[in-house]
Formats: C-alpha cells, sequence, structure tokens
C-alpha cells in the first residue's frame, strides 16, 4: 500500500495537539514531534493507515516528522498558530500555541481518537523524558544507526510492539492455538502435544 501524505490532514492535527494541550505546561516542540509520531504509527499499527501519511525521521532527540519545520512555518504565516517561547526548569521551550479551531471535517473521529490516547500517554512526560521513551523503539534505533535524518518505515512498528507505546501482542484464539498444535503433531509425527 502506497501512503500518500497529506498536509492539510497534518496541519488540523497540529491544531488539535495544540489545543488539547494548552494546560499541559510540559508541552513543547519535542513533545509535539512525538504526539504526532506516535499518533500516525498507532494509527497505522491497528487499522493499517497512518492518519496524515507524513514521513518521520530520526533525529538525535527522537522520531520527528520530516516537513514539520515548513509546515509550521506557513501556518504561522496564515495565523493559524503562533510560536510561544518560553523557559521551561532551564531549558528553552517552543510551543505551538492553536490560533483557530482544528477542521474536524478534515479528520475521522478515529484520527482523533488516536491522537487523544497518545496526548492522554505522553501528558506528565517533558521533551527529554517523551524523547528517550521514542529510543525505545526499534524503528528509531534502526533508522538512527544508518545516520541522523534517515526515514523510519510505518511498517517497522510491526515488528516491535511492546517496545512501541506498549502494546501487548495480540493473543491468538484457542481454536487457532489448537489448531496449529494438531498440525504440527500431524507433520512432525510427534506423539506428545506442543507445551503452551
Amino acid at each position: 500500500m502506497r501512503i500518500i501524505p497529506s498536509d492539510s490532514k497534518m496541519k488540523e492535527l497540529i491544531l488539535h495537539v495544540a489545543q488539547a494541550s494548552e494546560t499541559d505546561e510540559k508541552f513543547g516542540a519535542q513533545k509535539l514531534n512525538k504526539i504526532l509520531f506516535y499518533a500516525d504509527f498507532l494509527s497505522y499499527l491497528m487499522r493499517g493507515k497512518p492518519i496524515t501519511g507524513q514521513q518521520y525521521f530520526a533525529l538525535e532527540e527522537g522520531p520527528a516528522p520530516k516537513h514539520l519545520l515548513p509546515l509550521r512555518e506557513i501556518m504561522k504565516n496564515k495565523g493559524e498558530i503562533a510560536i510561544k517561547k518560553s523557559n521551561y526548569f532551564g531549558f528553552p521551550q517552543e510551543r505551538v500555541v492553536a490560533l483557530r479551531a482544528p477542521d474536524y471535517s478534515k479528520l475521522e473521529a478515529q484520527d482523533i481518537a488516536f491522537a487523544d490516547v497518545v496526548i492522554r500517554k505522553l501528558r506528565d512526560m517533558n521533551g527529554r523524558e517523551v524523547s528517550e521513551e521514542s529510543h525505545k523503539f526499534a524503528g528509531w534505533k534502526i533508522a538512527y544507526t544508518k545516520g541522523p535524518k534517515t526515514i523510519i518505515p510505518y511498517s517497522i512498528a510491526r515488528f516491535d510492539l511492546e517496545s512501541f507505546f506498549g502494546i501487548q501482542p495480540p493473543q491468538l484464539p484457542d481454536n487457532l492455538v489448537n489448531h496449529a498444535k494438531a498440525l504440527h503433531r500431524k507433520l512432525f509425527h510427534s506423539p506428545t502435544p506442543l507445551a503452551t
């Protein structure tokens, strides 16, 4: 399946995340990057398609949307967002502030639901903590070892479910497990059943 990036969906998702994070004092540029990343990849894992389809690359601080800065600049120039620079416990922080409401007609209900799950999960973390959490993801590790700004393919998330946002691998139904055991016994003439 070819993934086509949607700048319009990304813009509306940025606005949604910024609005939903207005009261989060730990919300800054790094956290925005990780929320967008996790929401897109979680959507890909759960329903086979990302929300925005944007490319994410591996930076030292973790995954980030490749075209976020140019898109953010366009939004700023159109008066859709503002960038509030502040100091968070001695560290510089750049917050995206929504200056208009998101156009929810451009997002599906599931898009918003995935973003909200991620926002809640990361709410108590600061930029450094979300960055460290994202470094556990094999997709970031593999891409970053190939060099900074290497693209992280969406499909890699399927191979590292637990590190990716703590998703547990699905349990197979008992009837499928029993069928597999029966096939194994038949194919390998095993007199004893497989251990579970």
